[in-house]
């Protein structure tokens, strides 16, 4: 009978402990500070590793998990993990991987506070296995990856059709305790840009099970004067913010950083006014070229996803005074 070592010991202690505590070895001080100030909100905020740290849909320069938790570390931001067939943790992996990426963000006082699939569709493998596994590490929300448009088919029957697809996964998600977001994006063959169909899709859905991440820079590009309209609409089910900036060149939405275009801090105000209260967040950098970054190299995005925070905690900072 093979004997276990110390190491694989501790490792089991790890994920049992941080199974019955969502945030693991960092919730005590959360919880202890939290309780000093308990008349200001606090923001949990974490930042889209997309591209930069997950090795561009499977490529070498993927980052290890202490490299990872100390890039974390580095920007002072929570991590949204890609959780994707190609990306940081492929999900068939989930239950071996996402335990120890875990246990190194522990050891800098970090967590995934986000996870985003590539699953659209229920019948779709492992995606529900690497969510009971994301749970049980106390991850609370993830993103599904969103519906898309056929072109020769009627909207009002996709629609449709999305709905009863939303529907089984909040019926999987009820059972697990997760909260799946969708996010909106930007793009007419993007399901949900327009707002008004993102509400049809998940219409009688809990948004408890299935929810809203409001991007702030592609509601502004589709909505235009009206994204004010967008947040009334989506009030009830929007559950977080994903945060990017854009500006117009001609008829196109430039990626900028957060603070230089038209993402201003009145539509954070006007979300977290409606919703009544904190949400957690992700800042999402698509303003520099999207490319795998040796860890080596970093230190530009680094300093990026930083200047993107600070600018977001200034508008927040109304918000915890």
């Amino acid at each position: 009978m093979k004997t276990s070592s110390p190491s694989d010991l501790s490792r089991r202690n790890f994920i049992a402990t941080v199974g019955l505590s969502a945030a693991g070895a960092y919730s005590l001080p959360q919880l202890l500070r939290a309780e000093a100030t308990p008349s200001k909100p606090t923001y949990e905020i974490a930042f889209l590793e997309k591209w930069f740290f997950d090795g561009a849909n499977g490529g070498p320069l993927k980052y290890t998990y202490e490299q990872m938790a100390q890039t974390c570390d580095e920007i002072g931001l929570d991590l949204e993990l890609t959780l994707r067939k190609k990306g940081h943790i492929s999900p068939e992996n989930a239950p071996d991987e996402l335990p120890k990426m875990a246990e190194a963000l522990a050891a800098k006082n970090r967590k995934m506070l986000f996870v985003a699939l590539d699953t659209v569709r229920p019948d779709e493998p492992h995606w529900e296995k690497a969510l009971r596994t994301a749970k049980a590490l106390g991850i609370k929300q993830y993103r599904h990856r969103g519906f898309t448009y056929e072109g020769s088919r009627p909207l009002k029957a996709q629609i449709a059709d999305f709905n009863v697809i939303a529907k089984e996964f909040a019926a999987v998600n009820k059972s697990i305790g997760i909260q799946a977001l969708y996010q909106t994006h930007a793009m007419p063959h993007m399901a949900g840009s327009a707002s008004w169909d993102l509400d049809l899709i998940l219409d009688d859905i809990d948004p408890h099970y299935f929810g809203v991440a409001f991007d702030t820079r592609h509601v502004m590009v589709e909505q235009g004067l009206s994204w004010p309209n967008a947040i009334k609409l989506l009030a009830p089910r929007i559950a977080a913010l994903c945060l990017k900036d854009f500006r117009w060149v001609g008829d196109n939405p430039i990626g900028v950083p957060l603070g230089h275009g038209n993402v201003k801090q009145k539509i954070i105000d006007q979300v977290l006014a409606a919703h009544g209260g904190p949400l957690p967040m992700c800042i999402h950098i698509e303003h520099r070229k999207l490319e795998a970054i040796a860890f080596e190299n970093r230190k530009d995005i680094v300093e990026a996803f930083k200047a993107d925070a600070r600018v977001l905690n200034g508008w927040l900072a109304a918000h915890t005074s």
